[in-house]
C-alpha cells in the first residue's frame, strides 16, 4: 500500500477502538440509504437476485402471473437464501422512503415489471404493494 507499517498499525489500533466502542455501547450510526446502483446491490444481493431474475419483462412469458413468481422463486431457491432475502426485505422496508423512493429502490435492484394492479398504490381498496 506505500504506508509505513506504523502507520498500517496505527490506524487499525484506531479503528478496533472503534469498534470496541460500537460493541460495548451498542453505538452504531443509523445504516444510510443506498445512494448509487451499486450500493442498492451491495446492500441487498438477495433481492435484487429475486427481482432482477424473477420480475425481468420475462415474467409475461415465463409466469401467469406475479405470485407464481414468488412460488417459483421459494420452490427453487436454498432456504438459506429465502431466509436472507426475508431479512433484507424487513431491512429495506424499515428504511425512512416514501413510496416513490420505494419504486426506486425496486428499479435499482432488477424489477422490470410494475406490481399486481391489485397491489398497486392507486388500486380501490387495495393494500399498499410493498407491504405485502
Amino acid at each position: 500500500m506505500g504506508l509505513p507499517e506504523s502507520d498500517i498499525q496505527q490506524w487499525l489500533r484506531c479503528l478496533a477502538d472503534h469498534i470496541k466502542h460500537s460493541v460495548t455501547e451498542g453505538a452504531a450510526p443509523s445504516p444510510a440509504v443506498p445512494a448509487t446502483h451499486w450500493e442498492w446491490h451491495a446492500r441487498f444481493p438477495e433481492t435484487a437476485q429475486l427481482l432482477g431474475g424473477w420480475f425481468s419483462q420475462d415474467l409475461v412469458d415465463e409466469f401467469p402471473d406475479h405470485d407464481a413468481a414468488v412460488a417459483d422463486y421459494a420452490a427453487t431457491t436454498d432456504p438459506h437464501l429465502v431466509a436472507h432475502l426475508v431479512g433484507e426485505l424487513h431491512e429495506l422496508l424499515a428504511l425512512p422512503l416514501d413510496e416513490g423512493d420505494y419504486a426506486l429502490a425496486a428499479a435499482e435492484l432488477g424489477m422490470e415489471v410494475g406490481p399486481p394492479r391489485s397491489r398497486s398504490p392507486t388500486a380501490p381498496g387495495s393494500r399498499r404493494w410493498r407491504r405485502r
